[in-house]
């Protein structure tokens, strides 16, 4: 399967998990615009903090916030995708259409503007 990451911001206790989107290893992420833009924003929004791609195995980069706690964090993915929609960075295009995959487990469909067409 390989290892899959999250964004985790240790200061703040919450972190990006990148849920419902189609990408959590990390040549998905770094090649996905929408993981992209989402990890740059957040970035930028806490400049600063003690923030890390943390990995589902193995352990936390972070001494003070082992693994086991990431779990329970505050999971900001949906506030930052609506935030980028609505400065007109990213678009939201539903869920994707895959009759395997059923729901709460559905992928969304959300795009970089500057690359999808009118």
């Amino acid at each position: 399967m390989g290892v899959s990451y999250e964004l985790v911001n240790a200061d703040r206790r919450n972190k990006v998990s990148f849920c419902r989107l189609p990408a959590w290893k990390r040549r998905e992420l770094i090649a996905n615009p929408v993981t992209s833009a989402l990890t740059i924003a957040y970035v930028f929004d806490h400049p600063g903090d003690r923030i890390a791609f943390v990995p589902d195995i193995g352990p936390s980069p972070f001494p003070d916030l082992p693994l086991v706690e990431i779990n329970d964090l505050d999971d900001l993915t949906d506030t930052y995708i609506d935030k980028l929609v609505n400065d007109g960075i990213l678009s939201d295009h539903g869920v994707l259409d895959d009759p395997d995959i059923d729901p709460p487990d559905y992928l969304r469909d959300i795009r970089l503007n500057c690359l999808t067409e009118s």
